[in-house]
């Protein structure tokens, strides 16, 4: 290729010069004509000079067939010089086309065996990633959720301050009110389906029962309510679903990457208009860090009691998806 690319030198017409040669040739030619028929011809001098105007035609007549030779000369020249350069590109091409077909038959085992290289790291990475997927997933396929655990820790009673007399007063003793369960919890933070949904009703109103529980409830009900006059609905959410790790994460503290996957919101729309409202609606924006934080204590009392299966089920709450949509948009999982 390197002796082919040396022969294509520059572009040198054939003959180079002929044109001149034979302009100059009949421009002699001419002029030796024209000075034999003014001193040849008797009277033809004078007649040429006597007057302005036949001196001007007699030069016209002598110098235009000079002008049309040479320019004639001038053009062929050109042409040629384009067909010179005409014919080098047409044997460049021709050279480049030869090394592109050539090339893929040359380098078709090396390619092959990179692109079987490739797909073997592919494989060996997929089979990889299953594997820890597996394992991940393993544990959270235990039985249902539980209906007689209680989903949140007890709170420990303050001690007794002894120095207080304690006054002989006789209160009525009720029935014990039985926490609630971690079905019951779960159920209530996904709130009752419809107006018919009398079990997700009286679920609802246990939870409310509990302290914490129905302050969490109830910040949930405000931001959902805010969220549904931009028109985002929990139910046309469909976040990924974080693993039971990632939750128990985040209620050991930890922030960042390892706890990223809480964020997994994909819907543009909703996180635009949030983080739209976020930013320009101080309501809002007081409403939201409210429920975030009270999110985050209970998530803090109900993850030491849940299992992995349960936490993923918590995870498809609409409480839990409003969390997920916010506590991006807000960073708290930064």
């Amino acid at each position: 290729m390197s002796d082919q690319n040396q022969s294509l030198g520059p572009a040198k017409p054939n003959n180079s010069g002929a044109e001149t040669r034979i302009a100059l040739a009949l421009t002699l030619f001419w002029l030796l004509a024209c000075c034999l028929y003014i001193f040849g011809v008797p009277n033809a001098l004078a007649e040429a000079t006597a007057s302005l105007l036949t001196l001007m035609i007699t030069f016209m007549a002598m110098f235009f067939p000079v002008i049309v030779i040479w320019t004639v000369a001038y053009v062929s020249n050109s042409v040629r010089i384009m067909q010179a350069e005409t014919n080098v590109l047409r044997a460049s091409m021709d050279q480049i086309k030869t090394v592109l077909a050539e090339k893929p038959a040359m380098d078709d085992g090396s390619l092959k065996e990179q692109l079987a290289e490739i797909t073997a790291l592919t494989q060996q990475t997929d089979s990889r990633l299953n594997a820890l997927a597996e394992q991940q997933t393993a544990p959270t396929e235990s039985g249902p959720i539980r209906t007689d655990a209680a989903a949140l820790a007890e709170k420990t009673p303050e001690p007794e301050d002894l120095s207080q007399t304690k006054l002989p007063l006789q209160t009525p003793t009720g029935p014990e009110r039985m926490p609630i369960t971690v079905a019951e919890f779960i159920k209530a933070l996904n709130f009752p389906e419809n107006a018919e949904d009398k079990e997700g009703f009286r679920v609802l109103r246990r939870a409310f029962e509990e302290r914490e529980l129905g302050k969490l409830l109830q910040a949930s009900q405000d931001v959902l309510t805010l969220l549904s006059q931009d028109g985002i609905y929990m139910d046309d959410l469909n976040p990924d679903k974080p693993l039971p790790t990632v939750w128990r994460r985040f209620a050991a503290g930890q922030r960042g990457l390892t706890v990223s996957a809480l964020g997994g919101i994909r819907d543009r729309s909703a996180l635009t208009l949030a983080k739209t409202r976020l930013k320009n609606d101080p309501v809002f924006r007081d409403a939201t860090h409210h429920f975030l934080r009270k999110f985050d204590q209970i998530l803090i009392e109900f993850e030491p009691t849940a299992e992995d299966s349960e936490l993923l089920e918590m995870s498809q709450t609409r409480t839990a998806r409003a969390f997920m949509l916010l506590g991006r948009v807000a960073g708290s999982f930064d």
